[in-house]
This record gives C-alpha cells, sequence and structure tokens, in this order.
C-alpha cells in the first residue's frame, strides 16, 4: 500500500519515516496526543485503552488510513483519513473524504511533517474512491474521536488552537462548513420565564428514557459507548409528542474542564407542532433536570447556516463559545498508470 518514504531535514538531521498503523502503536500515539497542546476541545487524563476505543475500535477502521510519521521509534505525527457517512446512515459514503485527526508532535513542526502526512491521507482517500476531502468532518460527519475531541461531537478543528485556514491553504483547500459550539453555565445563568412556558409545563408530560429509540447504525458507532438520555414531551390530553431530544455525556472532559458536562443534540418537533415554542421548553426543562443532577455546563453543536437552531439556543440562554472550521478539497482522479 503505502511505501515509506525517507525525508531528511537538515537543519535537525531528522530522518522521517511514514507508514501505516501498527498494532503496537496506541501507546505512543495516546502520549502524542497529550503532549501535542490541542487546546480546549480535546480531552486529556484518559487512559490508552480509552484512545483504543474512541480512535480505533470502531467497525470501519482502516489500518492504511492512519498513517503515522516516525523519528526512529518515536511517533512525531499522524493523520487519521476516513470516510463520511451516506444520507440514511447505514454505511460509509466512499466518495467523500474525511480528515478525522491531525497532529505533530510541537518540537516537529513547520518541517512539512503535517503537510506529507496531509498529501499521504489525500493519496489514501483517492485510492478508495473519494472524490473529495473535508479535513474535520463537519457536524455528523466524523467516524472518530466522538467522547475525546470537539466537545459533544469532533465537528472541526477548533479556530483558537492554531492558524488552521493557513496551514491547509498551503495544500489547496478552501473554508467548508461552519459548526458553531453555544454553551450554557447552568449555575451562572437563569431560565427565561413568560406565560407559554409555565403554560407548557402545566399541559405537557416529560418521559426520560435511556433506551435509545430509532437511533441509526451511524448514532451507535459514533455515541454507542458514552452515557446518553432521551427526553419526549408529550401532551397530557392524547399523549401525543410535541418534542424530543436526547443528552450525551462528556465525562471524559472532567479532567481538563473541572465540571460536569453533557451534550444536548437530536432536537425535533413534528411539522405540525412547531412554532408554539415546545423546543425551547425543551431544552429549558432538560437544563433544570441537569441542574438538578449537579452538571453545570450544557453544550450544543449548531450548523452556522440553521437559523431555526440558532435562535432556539439563543432563547434559552445558550452563549455562542466556539467556532469548529472544516477545510474542503476536490480530488483529482487517480493517474492511469
Amino acid at each position: 500500500m503505502f511505501q515509506a518514504r525517507r525525508t531528511v531535514d537538515v537543519r535537525d538531521k531528522l530522518f522521517v519515516q511514514y507508514r501505516p498503523y501498527h498494532n503496537s502503536d496506541p501507546p505512543r500515539l495516546h502520549q502524542l496526543w497529550h503532549t501535542c497542546q490541542l487546546g480546549r476541545n480535546a480531552a486529556e487524563g484518559f487512559p490508552c485503552d480509552v484512545f483504543e476505543l474512541f480512535a480505533i475500535s470502531p467497525p470501519y477502521f482502516e489500518r492504511e488510513g492512519l498513517i503515522v510519521a516516525v523519528d526512529g521509534t518515536r511517533i512525531v505525527g499522524f493523520v487519521h483519513a476516513s470516510f463520511a457517512v451516506n444520507a440514511a446512515e447505514t454505511q460509509l459514503d466512499r466518495t467523500q473524504g474525511i480528515l478525522s485527526a491531525l497532529m505533530v508532535h510541537p518540537d516537529f513542526r513547520r518541517q512539512g511533517i503535517g503537510t506529507e502526512l496531509v498529501r499521504r491521507a489525500e493519496q489514501y482517500l483517492r485510492s478508495r474512491g473519494a472524490i473529495s476531502v473535508e479535513a474535520g468532518g463537519g457536524l455528523n460527519r466524523n467516524g472518530f474521536y466522538c467522547g475525546i475531541y470537539g466537545g459533544l461531537e469532533p465537528s472541526g478543528v477548533c479556530s483558537q488552537a492554531a492558524n488552521w485556514k493557513e496551514f491547509f491553504s498551503v495544500s489547496g483547500y478552501a473554508a467548508g462548513a461552519e459548526t458553531y459550539v453555544f454553551r450554557r453555565d447552568l449555575l451562572k445563568s437563569r431560565d427565561p420565564v413568560h406565560a407559554r412556558l409555565l403554560r407548557h409545563r402545566r399541559n405537557l408530560n416529560l418521559v426520560i428514557t435511556d433506551r435509545p429509540t430509532g437511533e441509526s447504525w451511524w448514532w451507535f458507532v459514533r455515541f454507542g459507548h458514552l452515557d446518553s438520555l432521551r427526553f419526549e414531551m408529550r401532551s397530557r390530553d392524547d399523549n401525543a409528542l410535541v418534542a424530543s431530544g436526547q443528552i450525551i455525556g462528556m465525562d471524559l472532559f472532567i479532567p481538563k474542564w473541572g465540571v460536569r458536562s453533557v451534550g444536548i443534540r437530536g432536537i425535533y418537533v413534528p411539522e405540525t407542532r412547531r412554532r408554539f415554542g415546545f423546543a425551547q421548553s425543551l431544552v429549558l426543562e432538560i437544563c433544570r433536570r441537569l441542574r438538578e443532577e449537579s452538571v453545570q455546563l450544557v453544550e450544543a453543536q449548531v450548523d452556522s447556516e440553521n437559523k431555526a437552531a440558532i435562535e432556539l439556543f439563543t432563547s434559552a440562554r445558550f452563549e455562542l463559545h466556539a467556532r469548529l472550521l472544516t477545510f474542503r478539497k476536490t480530488l483529482r482522479p487517480q493517474p492511469v498508470s
């Protein structure tokens, strides 16, 4: 598949080789993760088996897609290339490549290692049928590192962690989709109060279950290892569903953030029930229940083009915390030999 390519950096006398993943790599990849200063959106302090769970164990993992840079026996960088999911969330769409992760040890940066890793990742994706590649993945598209990067999910690279725009532009990437990260500190903000919310509380029941309902294969391989609860608001008159959503535990971020955190996702309101404020009531009720369970921080991730979702979380006293960026590139067809 990929042949190790030897490069020499005259300044530092480095001999860097590139190769696919080996089964003995996880401890050194785990160490590199904790050395790379990945920013606030990366969990830290977790053991190696957790890294393997979210980086290596998904059923679609391919060793050729995780390419490492080594200097002797030391792993100094890696890139993880994968694929997005199809529209039905039943299998991968191999025409849409994803760069799920990219990191280089701080002592080895600005020497072309990251650029070479990206080039090799593109080569791998193209060989598997990809016609485009998106660095960072985007909302609900990255199949790896869900639970240890990005907060609720790894929807892109953090704009505050590095100058990703400059880096990817050198390799021919343009700005792609952007995800807004909204957060609410439940100890510092009060719930809004108005007549409609009080009326909803009188007329609706809240049903909470820990059994996933109607979730896709994609959901299970990404969130199945994490704690989750489903919330439903139903009419007391006829038990009709008016709003639903779920929460995902983010306990692996406690060592980094110092507080218990939970993510809200999948807010849904039947079409005939929209514009009555049911989504806002559900989000606020979830926040109230989480506050009672000593959860301090609640997060939601929203596509930057989804104005309705932005309005929803803003009305529920969430604040824009960060932007997760992606970068896109069209891949040229592999030359015929």
